[in-house]
């Protein structure tokens, strides 16, 4: 009896939607951000429901291997929005990102007080005792922020480094999104400890009202913006993706930048939206929000690569350099990687990105 081969199995056109979904993590600071507005408003999910890729908020899970890897890009099929410090620092780690694009965040910053503190301006600041933090870790944002704010407002004020003396406080470890680093603080100048301490954004906003302190001076975004001396009060951002990832999917990391450059267009066309989704990320007032960003809401969403902005991020390489933070060998050139980001459908396009958002 003879047996007919059997026939070839028949692939779906539409077999590629069926294979096990690649898990890709992608995570962005609980402020002002790119990547925040389509989180919100469910565009990474609805741009690849067709492809074989999972993206999963790092605030999703409590694992601290997760948390861990999204602080020192260790986490494989990370793409990430969030500070720059941390990026370079997790760069000098394990040389494992990628960098795609920058992007700079204006909003409020105060100095405050005690209600009753005798520290009424800038110029009072001088022989006082200022907030410092220090998170948990090998590494602390917090303290690079913080440091760097403080160094541009003492320089804009007219003051010297020696002119006043630092406290330090303990705050949690920094791989968690809403960390007690403000609260801290706050305790610390309520405390007596520090006579002058920095509130950021929003958050910052609405915790100097409920703790009753006194604003001694208010950075507003505006301010920020114009004034080169306040360039340390900017909130430097970096959008950075897991080099094996870009490796093996460019056309996704194509895709997924070109959903992040929709995103300034769209804050600009729906502004009351924006306003709330940017809220709703910082758990804030929505009130907050809108005195914390002023008008700078889409630019501040706004990413790119142009030569100023790659010119910040060699300031804040140097900063970290002097003070030993990264190594000195650390170099950008082979960090960044914004030329995937040019149209392949469009060869004669500069080979820069520019407001990529």
């Amino acid at each position: 009896m003879s047996v007919r081969p059997s026939a070839s199995p028949t692939v779906s056109p539409s077999a590629s939607s069926q294979m096990p979904s690649q898990l890709v993590w992608y995570a962005r600071c609980p402020t002002l951000t790119a990547m925040g507005l389509l989180a919100h408003r469910g565009v990474l999910q609805r741009e690849f429901r067709r492809d074989p890729v999972n993206f999963v908020s790092v605030r999703e899970t409590s694992l601290p291997s997760v948390r861990q890897g999204y602080l020192d890009h260790s986490l494989a099929n990370l793409v990430r929005e969030g500070d720059a410090a941390t990026a370079l620092w997790s760069y000098g780690l394990n040389e494992r990102a990628r960098l795609l694009a920058v992007g700079h965040t204006w909003h409020t910053v105060l100095v405050v007080a005690p209600a009753r503190s005798s520290v009424s301006g800038l110029q009072d600041l001088k022989g006082r005792t200022l907030a410092l933090p220090r998170e948990a870790g090998s590494f602390s944002p917090a303290r690079v922020r913080s440091l760097r704010a403080w160094e541009s407002i003492l320089d804009a004020s007219g003051l010297k480094p020696a002119d006043i003396t630092f406290y330090n406080i303990v705050a949690g470890h920094p791989s968690s999104p809403f960390g007690d680093i403000a609260r801290r603080e706050i305790e610390a100048v309520l405390g007596g400890q520090a006579d002058a301490g920095l509130l950021f954004g929003a958050k910052g906003i609405e915790l100097a009202r409920t703790a009753g302190l006194k604003i001694v001076h208010a950075f507003e975004a505006a301010d920020i913006r114009r004034d080169s001396r306040l360039k340390g009060l900017v909130e430097l951002r970096t959008l950075t993706i897991d080099y094996p990832f870009l490796e093996a999917n460019e056309a996704v990391v194509s895709r997924l930048v070109k959903a992040l450059a929709g995103a300034a267009d769209w804050a600009r066309s729906f502004p009351k939206q924006a306003r709330s989704h940017i809220a709703e990320e910082g758990k804030v007032e929505l009130d907050d929000a809108v005195h914390a960003y002023g008008d700078f809401i889409p630019e501040s969403t706004a990413l790119g690569a142009e030569e100023e902005r790659l010119a910040d991020i060699k300031d804040l390489l140097d900063w970290l350099k002097q003070r030993q933070a990264v190594p000195e060998r650390l170099d950008l050139s082979d960090w960044n990687r914004s030329d995937v980001l040019i149209a392949k459908e469009a060869p004669q396009t500069s080979k820069r990105l520019n407001a990529v958002a």
